[in-house]
């Protein structure tokens, strides 16, 4: 499921990316993201699954170690890291000719050794390699021969998971526009459904996907949906990508209404999923949806949260939309100065990198000066755009493209150039995905009916008129459902409102007529007048319990209300604690860059445990149970921050097993600190010489009697076995040994084979299950 989690996201940044990132990039991107083998993706084919010297050495960034183990292996490890070398020099970000001369050699060596070898299955995934070699090269005819010898000898292999993989790999070296490229992913998507090998129709369709919207946008929403439930036949949770694609459909569509409840889905899956790097997307996503309601404030909001991530270059590729969406956020409340201060604040802070940023940026600046009355300047940004456009890769522009040309149309008709407006309206309804999309054939419509009306063509202007509310009616009903949906709710209210009151009118009757009734019995009962009393008497203890009964649940209510308020109070306790913490953190990072040395190290430090502090408060407000702290969720999260705060890369290696243990915050903050600090001792100290299979290993287990051990233990060097048993000098091992006095729990430190810090206490019963047994006592 890892390699499908890679695949899945990379295709997904590919396809969003719309040519400013290339598959490769992509995958790098998706398995950085993730932590995983950025091999992964690749080496499916040949990847024993076995721990042979390569992978590890390769994706630490150690090439040259791993190239001299090549010539020490034989057999399968050593034609596997032959074809993991190659694979990494062939799939490195862009096409430097020293790269594809090195990925050359370790093939060669490769085809060598498994031509002695006779493994057929070693030869097609050697074909493969060459393939993309050659490819890499600008070799297509070789390439395709390549493939095509790999797909020849797969079709007499029995085993078809190979073969999909072979037609799928085929059809990606092909162009969108070579027919054999759609019919080689139709067969792998057949194979794999007679063979019932869901995840790889999964991988095809996907890829499939890109190519049907730019070719056969009519069949890509019903594509879609069968993806989605490919995906929860193969267990794959990651929705988000599928639910933001339906929901950019759905925009394209002019179904305003189904679009959002896509977005809020992707939004939802992605939080599920804890998946919250390519969150910028989503809100991005949201934020397109509001953009023209009548609440501007909420496209404001999510603009805002889409511009959280921090802007490096690194990461330009998915925050850079979200600042051409505030100029449209402007734009749309008629703001067209700050609109075009915005986009020429954009331009100067963050000039684009990449030809399809230059154009959104462009034409958006076109517009924002038309609407100001600069139509030169307007003209000036829109040849710009139009330069750019032209040579850009057509797979890769969608409604980007549509909108910019709606725009031109109309800036033309104003201008008085009737053949240039007609030229780019034209284009719009002829554009595949333009067919499909009444939004933009709307506009290219008006714009055809305002030019044939000018021209005295009256009865192609009607027939462009007709078209025109054809297609504004078909977006215009979105509104007219929400309408509509908000009339339901109204009524339906208001018809609940009335039986409630002819209810109560009902029961108004009902006790005069039982008032009438013991009326008329006491008068025809005289002669049981003792009967009568006791019948009062009882009556009236039922009416005071009903009256106690009534005010019980009055002030249990009440009570509850106490508890509730109590809750949100406590949760914005913690949330204003772990939010000052974090600015503490800042203030750390701010003043870190007028220190050095040990100053330096001194203040990374503090933050680390100030981070500790924080994410328990963190998890605390976000938490159902305000409590206590879940371990399996919070010391893996503690570990990651450590490892990313540290720079650590791959040069050591983390291992947590945590069981779902809750604590009270009393004992959970100083085993936070104490995890801080031990792992920290160990980045320091553990390891002077980076090798492969340094680790740090941190295990958290409950047994029976609610005794609790933590051990925190590495495989380095080893701590001067005198430290254990004199005062420590140093803060860390102080810290360490007291807060384990602070929790009552038994240190243990030992130097064997490296360091162990072992704590063993007894988990205090937090307020949540000391409720819950009170309750249990009281039934």
């Amino acid at each position: 499921m890892k390699r499908i989690l890679v695949i899945a996201t990379a295709n997904h940044l590919f396809g969003v990316s719309q040519g400013k990132m290339d598959r490769d990039s992509a995958i790098i991107y998706a398995a950085d993201i993730f932590g995983l083998s950025r091999l992964l993706a690749y080496n499916e084919g040949f990847s024993s699954g076995k721990n042979y010297p390569g992978q590890a050495l390769i994706d630490a960034g150690k090439i040259n170690e791993a190239a001299a183990w090549v010539t020490d292996l034989r057999g399968d490890p050593q034609m596997q890291l032959l074809a993991e070398l190659a694979t990494y020099y062939l799939h490195k970000p862009g096409t430097e000719p020293s790269d594809i001369n090195n990925a050359g050699i370790y093939l060669k060596k490769l085809t060598e050794v498994v031509a002695l070898s006779q493994d057929k299955h070693w030869q097609v995934s050697s074909l493969w390699l060459l393939a993309e070699w050659s490819s890499a090269g600008g070799d297509m005819e070789r390439s395709n021969d390549y493939y095509s010898q790999a797909i020849a000898l797969l079709r007499k292999s029995p085993n078809k998971k190979m073969l999909i993989n072979g037609l799928l790999l085929h059809a990606q070296n092909l162009p969108l526009s070579d027919p054999k490229r759609a019919a080689e992913l139709e067969e792998g998507i057949h194979i794999a459904k007679a063979e019932k090998l869901p995840q790889m129709q999964y991988r095809v369709s996907i890829v499939q996907l890109l190519d049907l919207m730019r070719l056969h946008p009519a069949k890509f929403e019903a594509a879609l949906l069968a993806v989605l439930e490919l995906e929860k036949q193969i267990g794959f949770e990651h929705h988000q990508y599928v639910y933001s694609s339906l929901s950019y459909w759905k925009v394209i569509q002019g179904d305003l209404v189904k679009s959002r409840e896509y977005a809020v889905a992707s939004l939802a899956s992605a939080a599920q999923t804890r998946d919250t790097a390519l969150s910028v997307l989503y809100n991005t996503r949201m934020g397109d949806l509001t953009i023209n309601s009548s609440n501007p404030e909420e496209a404001i909001y999510w603009n805002d949260r889409a511009q959280r991530i921090p802007k490096t270059k690194e990461t330009q590729i998915i925050w850079y939309k979200s600042l051409i969406q505030r100029i449209r956020i402007y734009a749309a409340n008629n703001d067209y100065a700050k609109a075009l201060s915005t986009a020429k604040a954009v331009a100067h802070d963050f000039p684009p990198d990449n030809d399809f940023d230059q154009m959104q940026l462009l034409y958006h600046m076109a517009y924002m000066h038309d609407k100001v009355g600069e139509s030169d300047q307007a003209l000036k940004y829109y040849l710009e755009f139009l330069e750019i456009s032209e040579r850009y890769p057509p797979q890769f522009m969608y409604t980007e493209l549509l909108n910019a040309y709606c725009q031109l149309a109309a800036f033309y008709v104003r201008q008085h150039e009737g053949v240039l407006a007609r030229k780019y309206a034209t284009r719009v309804i002829n554009d595949p995905i333009g067919k499909v999309a009444p939004p933009y054939l709307a506009s290219a419509s008006h714009t055809l009916f305002k030019l044939d009306s000018m021209a005295g063509n009256y009865v192609s202007a009607i027939q462009h008129y007709q078209d025109y509310h054809r297609y504004s009616d078909s977006t215009f009903s979105i509104t007219q459902r929400q309408k509509f949906d908000e009339l339901t709710v109204q009524y339906e209210t208001q018809q609940k409102d009335q039986k409630l009151q002819l209810l109560e009118r009902n029961g108004e009757l009902q006790e005069a007529r039982l008032n009438r009734s013991s009326l008329i019995g006491n008068i025809t009962m005289a002669g049981i007048a003792v009967l009568l009393i006791v019948v009062g008497l009882l009556y009236n203890q039922y009416r005071l319990k009903q009256k106690v009964n009534a005010e019980t649940e009055a002030r249990n209510k009440i009570l509850q209300q106490l508890v509730e308020e109590k809750e949100w109070l406590i949760r914005e306790v913690h949330h204003r604690v772990k939010n000052n913490l974090q600015t503490i953190v800042s203030l750390l990072e701010s003043q870190s860059t007028y220190l050095q040395n040990e100053a330096l190290q001194a203040i990374q430090e503090s933050q680390n445990r100030i981070h500790a502090m924080s994410l328990i408060h963190q998890k605390l407000y976000h938490d159902e149970n305000i409590s206590a702290v879940s371990m399996a969720t919070y010391l893996p999260e503690l570990v990651e921050y450590l490892s990313e705060s540290y720079n650590i890369n791959s040069r050591i290696l983390f291992y947590t097993k945590v069981e779902d243990v809750e604590l009270d915050v009393s004992q959970a903050i100083p085993l936070g600190l104490v995890v801080n600090e031990a792992i920290t001792n160990a980045i320091k100290y553990a390891f002077p010489h980076p090798e492969p299979g340094n680790s740090i290993t941190v295990n958290f287990s409950m047994a029976a009697g609610r005794l609790a051990t933590l051990t925190i233990a590495d495989n380095g060097v080893g701590i001067d076995k005198a430290l254990l048993h004199t005062k420590a000098k140093g803060l860390g091992l102080r810290l360490i040994r007291g807060l384990a006095k602070d929790i009552d729990a038994q240190l243990e430190m030992r130097a064997d084979h490296g360091t162990m810090v072992m704590l063993t206490f007894t988990v205090s019963h937090t307020l949540k299950a000391d409720t819950v047994q009170s309750s249990t006592q009281l039934v």
